[in-house]
């Protein structure tokens, strides 16, 4: 018998140098083209990214703006001053930093803070101008306008808004308990809250209403101060206390802008917040 010979493995043909080297070409051509082509797709979502991004920060100032127009609205409906927002949020501003938060955390409290009342738009004018005592049934459906001011701001996912609501909801709770509508107590309140409470009661006793005059600014102080504890937060009430002056000046810088608001009430657009 002829012992069975091993055949050698059938290898492709080694190609020729040249074949060799057109074959590289094409292989790094194909690689460069998907390269740019890869590039270029890159490119193209940048731009929708921007693009994306425009848009979202479009409509979040546009629902900002909403939210800020329809809180001026509802202070108006009130019988206040367009300027009543703002002096709240320039007080927020103001204390917040007399505790010696953040001044990011300021900032953003300064222009929530102006929402604080935007759940009177569901108040019914015939309360919300009163010049008498509220019955109780009036009193009880106006203690209703945090939850209202809460609900119209909704959950969102953008700090402002949230801060909003969370002040709409607790800047009429006390520190004792004894406030609305939850009845929340001492560091149960929001940091946010327990500061707008300040501000607000120190702009509402200082200012004309529908059915009382205007306290002296130092009566207000006073009060206050003896409310520390009480119906404020003790610590909130010494760094509005800190900064007396600094909050007498803001708030005469800013009744001199409400004469010159008076003085030209057919002007349209809020040049009057730019000041």
């Amino acid at each position: 018998m002829t012992p069975q010979t091993k055949t050698p493995l059938d290898l492709p043909p080694v190609p020729p140098f040249e074949r060799l080297t057109k074959l590289l070409e094409e292989a790094e051509h194909e690689a460069s083209t998907a390269r740019a082509q890869l590039e270029q797709a890159h490119g193209q979502m940048a731009v929708i990214q921007r693009e994306r991004d425009r848009a979202v920060s479009t409509i979040r100032k546009l629902n900002r703006e909403a939210f800020f127009d329809l809180a001026r609205r509802a202070e108006q409906r009130d019988g206040e001053s367009p300027l009543h927002t703002a002096r709240i949020g320039a007080y927020s501003g103001l204390i917040a930093t007399g505790l010696g938060c953040t001044p990011a955390w300021c900032e953003l409290l300064e222009s929530a803070a102006q929402m604080h009342d935007i759940g009177k738009i569901g108040i019914h004018d015939s309360i919300l101008s009163k010049t008498g005592p509220l019955t109780t049934e009036e009193w009880r459906l106006m203690r209703e306008h945090p939850r209202i001011g809460a609900a119209i701001i909704g959950q969102s996912d953008e700090p402002l808004l949230q801060l909003a609501s969370e002040i709409a909801m607790t800047h009429h709770e006390h520190y004792n308990g004894a406030g609305y509508p939850l009845g929340l107590c001492g560091r149960d309140i929001p940091l946010a809250g327990r500061i707008v409470a300040v501000a607000d009661f120190f702009d509402a006793l200082t200012h004309d209403r529908s059915y009382r005059k205007a306290l002296p600014v130092d009566t207000v102080f006073s009060m206050i101060r003896e409310r520390r504890g009480e119906q404020f937060d003790s610590q909130v009430v010494d760094a509005f206390l800190s900064i007396a002056e600094q909050i007498k000046q803001t708030r005469q810088r800013m009744v001199e802008q409400e004469r010159v608001y008076h003085a030209t009430e057919g002007w349209d657009g809020d040049w009057w917040m730019l000041a």
